[in-house]
């Protein structure tokens, strides 16, 4: 049996592996790199990908970041392609315009999808590789979210956050060169959409002790593994030191791909993300900015943390709690954010996510089980005054 822990990144690349959890893990990426220089790789990758004519998508700031080397790079290899660059200096939504807009400049004779970027076009670029067939690969410019592997595309339709089934990409490539200059914003949203997993790994456990879901050790020790890596390197991430970056980076990548192996999100996100995604929709619907997805879930799971704690007497025996000194050790080393004010959540909106963020999706996390408990409004009176002392917004 294969030593997931033990790998290299780049070996699992087309992995088929017959897991002890009685499944057989298959990715179906061909090419994973994460390594400075790397998008020297670009014109390569694509001929091994079948060539062109490639579709790249990008906005004005990784056309600035990678997009325009990327260009010049598949020009002077003669590898024809036409680009998709949205214009709109505000941060680019995965909604029915964004969507439409790649749909509509996409050729019949595209063969393959350049994602440049990371998010938003990412999921744009899977989206529409999942509806055409046309495969996609990505080029990273921040280290800011796990969905870069993923098979997944979170949306905004209809201004509701909804999750639709996608795609691996064929390749991702990852210049930490490129990586290292992305917004300290992004890469402390990629740090806390790690440290997150701390939670969402035990809200999984816990579903599997108390309702027999489906669980695979491997991927769980393969996600923890990547988890432990970043948090010991958390300070290394705020002076941008390129090891660190490249952690983060590859504990993204693995988090998609746990995903892709186990078939849904489960090694990845629990409650956490639900009171990020919650936060992320109330923005929405009042037409305001909103936090980075990383940056909010990273909170979520101090908060998700802070649950577990109260829940501890009505938890199984001996079940393991999420360390929360240890999730705020993490964060705060990184500069990542460690509370919800200051996100800018309202005292109001914090109080409410504690209530209904598990109605975002049919899922069990320590949330739910507070709620079927009956202590889930005690939490959030509990809750409020320490995130908000003094009822400061």
């Amino acid at each position: 049996m294969k030593n997931l822990t033990a790998m290299p990144l780049a070996d699992f690349a087309g992995l088929s592996y017959p897991c002890q959890c009685g499944r057989t893990h298959t990715v179906s990426i061909q090419k994973i790199l994460v390594e400075n220089g790397c998008l020297a790789q670009l014109p390569q990758t694509v001929q091994e990908l079948g060539g062109g004519p490639a579709y790249l998508l990008a906005d004005p700031n990784t056309y600035a970041a990678a997009a325009e080397k990327a260009g010049a790079l598949l020009t002077a290899a003669g590898i024809p392609f036409h680009g998709q660059l949205y214009r709109t200096q505000a941060p680019l939504v995965p909604n029915e315009h964004t969507l439409g807009e790649a749909l509509a400049n996409l050729e019949p004779s595209d063969k393959l999808i350049i994602a440049v970027g990371s998010g938003t076009l990412n999921d744009t670029a899977r989206f529409l590789s999942s509806r055409t067939g046309i495969p996609y690969m990505v080029v990273c410019t921040a280290p800011s979210m796990d969905g870069y592997a993923s098979t997944v595309c979170p949306l905004i339709l209809d201004g509701q956050k909804i999750t639709k089934p996608g795609v691996y990409p064929q390749a991702i490539l990852a210049d930490t060169d490129i990586l290292k200059e992305a917004p300290m914003p992004m890469l402390t949203a990629g740090f806390g959409d790690i440290i997150g997993k701390y939670t969402a790994l035990a809200d999984w456990r816990l579903s599997q002790i108390l309702n027999g879901e489906y669980y695979c050790e491997a991927c769980a020790q393969l996600m923890a593994h990547a988890v432990e890596k970043c948090a010991q390197n958390a300070p290394g991430l705020k002076a941008r030191d390129p090891q660190a970056i490249q952690y983060v980076t590859e504990a993204l990548i693995l988090s998609g791909i746990a995903m892709g192996m186990v078939g849904n999100s489960r090694p990845a996100s629990g409650a956490e993300h639900h009171f990020s995604h919650y936060w992320e929709v109330d923005a929405l619907r009042w037409g305001q900015p909103h936090p980075l997805h990383g940056n909010s879930v990273g909170v979520g799971a101090v908060l998700s943390a802070s649950l577990y704690q109260l829940a501890q007497s009505r938890l199984p025996q001996g079940f393991p709690l999420p360390d929360k000194g240890h999730i705020l050790r993490c964060l705060t080393a990184a500069g990542s954010p460690t509370g919800p004010q200051e996100l800018g959540i309202r005292q109001a909106l914090f109080y409410e996510s504690i209530l209904h963020a598990m109605e975002i999706r049919d899922r069990f996390t320590i949330l739910r089980f507070l709620d079927r408990e009956g202590l889930l409004g005690g939490c959030a009176a509990e809750l409020a005054p320490r995130f908000y002392p003094a009822g400061k917004e």
